[in-house]
């Protein structure tokens, strides 16, 4: 990838000096493009260099060949019966989303997608929410397209209907589908350890999730295996099957298998789950002023299940689908074969947590451009979510746990706006448990328009406090501030305040478009003693660049730089590459379906 990079750059410095660093018009691009595919095939280095880094700039001659089909409006399709449903699976390498006609003709880009498995037809018609012969339902349609734009293997979708010619009461359905290449490998080299993995989330083009990881130390510190296989939707169910298996030295293992169906459409109308785990871990504690290694097992069972009625219903695609919602939760947890003196110590407590959850939720999807993806449809997700769980816990003693949940997110005249805020806590000992408070906030601006730049600006604050939390339950800010997961710090609060400024430059330099973007965070911790009061502001500053190709193979990637003044362990001015990437933000969705504690975290 390093030296694909390399080329590209040359390139783009060989044109802009050449061109004065004029801004091109499109048409000047494919001129320009197309001098570089003629030259290319005078010799066999250039036209191997072309047919690497560049994707064909015109479409490979076809007999008897048809225009590309245009998107037809669902309202002449509404309430029609679905004839056919015609599915057409594409390769990462060659093909345009703009022109389905476009067919890959390099040798390395027919060679790439020789070594990709092609996404099934089967596995995108099990993500359809309709059926042939059944009436067009345009709620149901666009449901069906964003839960297949969401699959990460990938790139893009296309649905268009097309009225029968034979038969005016009948429409045919027709999906093109672009998959990624979704083979990554895993290579972390260190003083300490060398880590080496492989990851396929398209395995065998059934659209199964393989991780296979091995990590090996290089001191006295055991290996790690780790491997997990995740089928995200078992037969048009959206059911998945999770199981995960992982193994450290002789002693700490961990395996675990799931099943799980979630609310993932508002038009869901039932959602649980099943998991089921056991863990082998050691543990040190202190008994009579003596330390003692403690070696033991956990069996882990968590039961959920969830209904979903439809309320205050409105016919039409446009509107928000809301839900009423009931739902409850048994998870167990067991210490079977462990010593008497850790019980006495009561480090090891048999649990039981009993769950139940009442809620509202209303919320669609609206389709927009320009924020985390470059040119990709995104799905912004609106609406409203209001929850109650009630639990009772059962240890050495009885615990209530009482919690709340609010959420809302809407575009607004000043841009699009979500805030979540919830609290929990137990109530046990006529005194409030182990209480959490967490409040985050996305926020970004309309794409505003400065000459012929476009840009945005996000703003997301998180506001976690703990009350009265056990000593072992310490926060850190994890994936809030990259950079800083290894923090060593006795916290009970946590703020972070992270912004971007995404620009989308009008340079359109030989097909390179350019999205510069700037970010800064600041975070602080807090203990149970002095609040933020003496807390220290950690921060993190960096720029990036999104960059989009249309005629390059791997058409969009982004770089970044980010700069520490202060990591404790680390040290003082520290750079790093690549630790942010524009995703990082994400949406969060207005779901409501397993009740459970607030996260701490």
């Amino acid at each position: 990838m390093v030296y694909r990079l390399l080329i590209i750059f040359s390139m783009v410095c060989f044109v802009s000096n050449a061109s004065h660093a004029q801004v091109t018009s499109p048409n000047q691009d494919s001129l320009l493009y197309s001098k570089f595919e003629t030259f290319s095939q005078k010799k066999k280095l250039t036209r191997f260099l072309h047919q690497l880094i560049f994707k064909p700039l015109k479409p490979a001659a076809t007999k008897n060949k048809k225009k590309a089909k245009k998107p037809k409006s669902y309202q002449k399709a509404e309430g029609k019966v679905v004839r056919d449903i015609h599915i057409t699976t594409r390769d990462p390498f060659g093909y345009s989303v703009q022109d389905t006609t476009v067919k890959p003709t390099g040798f390395l880009t027919r060679s790439g997608n020789a070594l990709h498995v092609k996404s099934q037809h089967g596995i995108i018609k099990n993500l359809l929410l309709f059926k042939e012969n059944e009436i067009f339902d345009s709620l149901l349609v666009r449901e069906s397209e964003r839960l297949i734009r969401s699959q990460k293997y990938l790139s893009d979708v296309q649905f268009f209907s097309v009225l029968s010619p034979d038969n005016s009461d009948s429409v045919d359905v027709y999906i093109y589908t672009y998959d990624n290449w979704t083979i990554v490998p895993e290579l972390t080299v260190s003083p300490s350890f060398i880590e080496t993995g492989i990851i396929d989330n398209n395995f065998a083009g059934l659209g199964h999730r393989f991780h296979a990881n091995q990590k090996w130390t290089l001191n006295d510190a055991p290996n790690t295996t780790r491997l997990s296989y995740l089928v995200p939707n078992i037969s048009n169910t959206y059911i998945s099957s999770d199981i995960r298996y992982i193994f450290t030295g002789k002693v700490d293992s961990v395996k675990s298998v799931e099943l799980k169906r979630t609310f993932y459409s508002p038009l869901t109308k039932w959602a649980g789950g099943v998991f089921l785990g056991q863990m082998k871990l050691a543990q040190n504690y202190i008994q009579n002023d003596t330390v003692f290694q403690l070696h033991y097992r956990t069996h882990e069972q968590d039961y959920w299940a969830a209904r979903s009625w439809q309320v205050l219903k409105k016919y039409s695609a446009d509107a928000p689908v809301s839900n009423f919602i009931l739902s409850a939760r048994v998870a167990r947890l067991r210490y079977p074969h462990h010593q008497t003196d850790a019980i006495s110590s009561s480090l090891l407590n048999n649990q039981t947590t009993y769950f139940a959850g009442i809620g509202f939720t209303s919320r669609k999807y609206i389709r927009d451009k320009l924020i985390f993806n470059f040119g990709k449809v995104e799905d912004v997700p609106v609406g409203q979510a209001f929850a109650i769980t009630l639990g009772m816990d059962f240890q050495k003693t009885k615990r209530v746990y009482f919690g709340a949940k609010a959420a809302i997110g809407s575009y607004y005249s000043f841009g699009y706006l979500s805030a979540h805020i919830e609290y929990g806590s137990f109530i046990g000992a006529n005194e409030f448990q182990q209480g959490a408070l967490t409040c985050r906030v996305n926020y970004f601006t309309k794409l505003m328009v400065l000459g012929n730049w476009k840009i945005r600006q996000f703003v997301k604050p998180t506001v976690i406090v703990g009350f009265n939390r056990l000593s072992t339950d310490n926060l850190s800010f994890n994936k809030d501030m990259a950079g800083f997961e290894k923090l060593a710090f006795s916290a009970t609060s946590m703020m972070v305040l992270t912004l971007q400024t995404q620009s989308y430059s009008p340079w359109n330099l030989i097909g390179f478009r350019f999205g510069p973007y700037f970010y800064s965070s600041f975070g602080m911790l807090g203990n149970r003693t002095s609040g933020f009061s003496h807390s220290r502001l950690y921060t993190v500053l960096g720029l990036g660049m999104l960059i989009k190709n249309d005629y390059l193979m791997f058409s969009t990637f982004q770089l970044s730089l980010s700069f520490y003044p202060f990591i404790p362990g680390d040290g003082y001015n520290i750079f790093k590459t690549n630790s942010f990437e524009t995703s990082d933000y994400g949406f969060r969705d207005f779901e409501i379906s397993k009740p459970g504690v607030v996260v701490y975290r």
